[in-house]
């Protein structure tokens, strides 16, 4: 028998690692047990992130988180594409091989070294516009985080590739913990502002290691010839989409800083992170593993529509409960979880809870544009999206920090069927679709909307953590009683507890 070239014998172990095969023919039982470990996961870091919140409310200033967010504002327009949406090529592609990963690679690590020195260089610009020296030092040590993300994109996306959230989620969980009881530590120890800035960059190396340690590939070297320009381009209309909605998403700090100053941003800046951390953690089960399993699914329309079906739902059940306990407590929450410093904060609690009970919903649309290939369309319908919502801040500035908040509300409510009609056309789904999919959970959340404001209102006032205690258990009760009193809301949750529970079999039999 004739050995087997090193470069062939490379190819056949990326093939049993990065095929999809195996996941396509159980995709079901793959799905379920992987929002399982990542709901797990989700769920402790949700913990971890929202005690991080309380505590480093209490520890540092408005003014040391509105440094940060001026930097980040900035940062996040890169984070959004510093990957040149190759990771998400990987995964959407049907068939890769061995060198065109390691093409991408290498790209990416480029990419991400690239992208850190052009942001040292800019860091004097970034303290210019914001008036604020401190943000030099600052954007220098953030920077690193290019770095890290550039070489971890390929093997991150190799591990989604084959429905592997579970180990993302305990590797994300494991960084964000070791580093919030860094900063905790360094703020405790009068570092300021500096225990955030080493927060995330601990976070982000902590994360890219725990990726290398647990993907099995290795990259080759760069070579010609492999076909990769396909990718590139898929990813090339992807990054240029992702650039804009994150310069969109950015706009918001950006002129609340330069306008208003730090301690404004930072109250903004806190309300956000308050409600979108646990909106991620709730969507991150759901979300994790649609994207690599419709993308295995493009090929059969039938299975297509069901899946994201499940999706949807799941997604409008998380996050709409959520986003109305939030609009309805904003005010205590503000109180009992940031402190009592922070009561300004309550108007952008309020707005960006209003914003978590229908964006995420609406969000899946992306999902069917990018797992069906269309990303050019998806480029269009982003720059008409994030045109409306900067004229919309732009207009905003003129009733404060409060105004820039509502417009992210507004543009959602504004372009909502539009967006969706044209997001749905050319794939299996449609926006008869979508409202079916959400419709159990928006007639829900309206319904307990009304009952948590005459709660509240019975109460007396003043006794804040009473009251957040008690919103917080009567409204999810309310909640899962109104989707049961429904019909289609009791056979689609029976659907949902089958699943979870024939999950869970599997696994404990699979263990046993």
């Amino acid at each position: 028998m004739e050995p087997v070239p090193e470069a062939d014998a490379a190819a056949a172990r990326f093939q049993r690692f990065a095929g999809t095969e195996g996941a396509r023919a159980n995709l079901k039982q793959r799905s379920v047990r992987g929002a399982l470990f990542v709901a797990a996961g989700g769920a402790t870091d949700f913990v971890v992130r929202f005690g991080a919140i309380a505590v480093l409310a209490r520890l540092l200033r408005p003014e040391d988180f509105g440094l940060i967010a001026m930097v980040t504002a900035v940062t996040s327009i890169v984070e959004g594409f510093r990957d040149l949406g190759l990771a998400t090529a990987t995964v959407q592609r049907p068939d890769i091989t061995h060198r065109q990963v390691s093409n991408l690679f290498w790209v990416n690590a480029a990419a991400g070294a690239g992208f850190a020195a052009c942001f040292c260089v800019s860091a004097p610009v970034i303290a210019r516009f914001f008036h604020e020296p401190r943000l030099v030092a600052i954007a220098i040590v953030l920077s690193l985080a290019f770095v890290w993300g550039g070489l971890s994109a390929q093997h991150e996306a190799l591990m989604s590739r084959q429905l592997k959230q579970g180990e993302l989620s305990f590797i994300r969980l494991a960084s964000t913990v070791t580093s919030t009881v860094a900063a905790v530590v360094l703020a405790a120890r009068g570092y300021g502002y500096w225990a955030l800035v080493w927060r995330e960059v601990i976070r982000t190396a902590l994360v890219s290691l725990g990726i290398w340690a647990r993907c099995p590939w290795v990259p080759g070297w760069p070579r010609r010839g492999v076909a990769t320009g396909a990718l590139i381009r898929f990813g090339t209309e992807l990054s240029a989409t992702h650039l804009l909605t994150s310069l969109i998403a950015s706009i918001d700090r950006l002129l609340i800083g330069r306008f208003f100053g730090a301690v404004p941003v930072g109250l903004y800046r806190q309300a956000q992170q308050l409600l979108m951390v646990p909106v991620d953690q709730l969507n991150a089960p759901i979300t994790a593993m649609a994207q690599p399993a419709l993308s295995a699914l493009q090929d059969d329309p039938e299975r297509y529509r069901r899946y994201y079906d499940r999706i949807a739902f799941l997604v409008a059940l998380a996050t709409v409960p959520l986003g109305v306990l939030v609009a309805v407590y904003a005010r205590e929450i503000a109180l009992v979880v940031l402190g009592a410093g922070w009561g300004q904060a309550t108007a952008f609690i309020r707005i960006f809870g209003v914003a978590a009970a229908i964006r995420p919903a609406v969000a899946t649309s992306a999902v069917v544009l990018i797992t069906c290939g269309h990303s050019a369309r998806y480029l269009r319908a982003a720059i008409a999206h994030s045109l409306l919502l900067a004229v919309l801040m732009c207009a905003g500035l003129a009733w404060g920090p409060e105004g820039v908040a509502v417009a992210h509300v507004s543009a959602t409510v504004i372009a909502l069927w539009p967006k969706l009609w044209y997001s749905f056309l050319e794939t299996p789904i449609s926006v008869r679709l979508f409202a079916r999919s959400v419709r159990v959970p928006v007639a829900a959340g309206t319904a307990t909307l009304a009952g948590m404001m005459a709660l509240r209102h019975l109460l007396p006032p003043g006794r804040d953590l009473p009251a957040l205690l008690v919103g917080a258990t009567v409204g999810p009760a309310l909640y899962l009683a109104a989707c049961l009193l429904q019909g289609e809301g009791r056979a689609r949750l029976a659907v949902l507890g089958g699943d979870l529970r024939g999950a869970l079999q599997r696994r404990v039999a699979a263990t046993g």
